[in-house]
């Protein structure tokens, strides 16, 4: 799924960067651009790290590398999966890029998010009326998500992965809850959904989503 804007906004970039976890790995975003086009894209490492200094040194890096490829261009695209104002990491490529070049202007263009899409998948409403819905990462550690989940009456769990073994046992002390649903890389190839208690077990899936409804207060 990619809306109508950012296809026409990558069709007209002069450079197109596709945001990748390693070298050589491939890129999600890239791979469901090509889907509907065809498109050179330059990769980008983005490091699975939390050390901001560690992050933004690579990325700077391979920023001046490009620098002959953006320099000068009137747009360059970069997708990425989910909503681009939702977690989005090329939040701290533009931050790198702007310490390079404070020129650099910025134009967001709105995706579909995480938790909309699994739960379409899944053919679920994710609130109605007065339902307090949260989306809540897993980083954020045990305590934060619990008492994040424990004040909703729906929830989105971003990268349940980073819970580990803990998972099950945070979500079911925010209980008790109605419906359990997990998305692992919904709408890529391998999809898969998972139901009820199952749900819970660990998953190896970075592109994990977990969706819970509470049952009635």
């Amino acid at each position: 799924m990619i809306t109508v804007k950012a296809l026409r906004v990558i069709e007209r970039a002069d450079l197109v960067l596709a945001p990748v976890a390693g070298p050589g790995r491939s890129s999600a975003a890239e791979l469901v651009i090509r889907a509907h086009m065809n498109v050179e894209a330059a990769p980008v490492v983005f490091p699975m790290t939390r050390d901001a200094v560690e992050r933004d040194a690579a990325l700077r890096g391979q920023l001046e590398e490009l620098r002959p490829r953006w320099e000068g261009a009137a747009s360059v695209a970069l997708p990425v999966i989910g909503d681009s104002a939702l977690y989005a990491t090329a939040a701290y490529f533009y931050g790198v890029w702007r310490t390079i070049d404070p020129s650099v202007g910025l134009e967001l263009v709105p995706g579909v998010s995480a938790h909309s899409l699994a739960a379409s998948r899944a053919g679920r409403f994710l609130a109605l009326g007065d339902e307090v819905f949260s989306v809540v990462p897993g980083t954020a550690g045990r305590e934060m998500v619990a008492l994040a989940l424990k004040s909703c009456d729906a929830a989105a769990l971003y990268k349940p992965s980073a819970l580990g073994e803990e998972l099950r046992s945070v979500v079911e002390s925010a209980g008790p809850w109605r419906e359990i649903l997990r998305a692992d890389r919904a709408g890529l190839p391998g999809e898969r959904l998972i139901k009820g208690p199952e749900a819970l077990s660990r998953p190896d899936e970075y592109l994990s989503t977990l969706l819970l409804w509470r049952r009635g207060r």
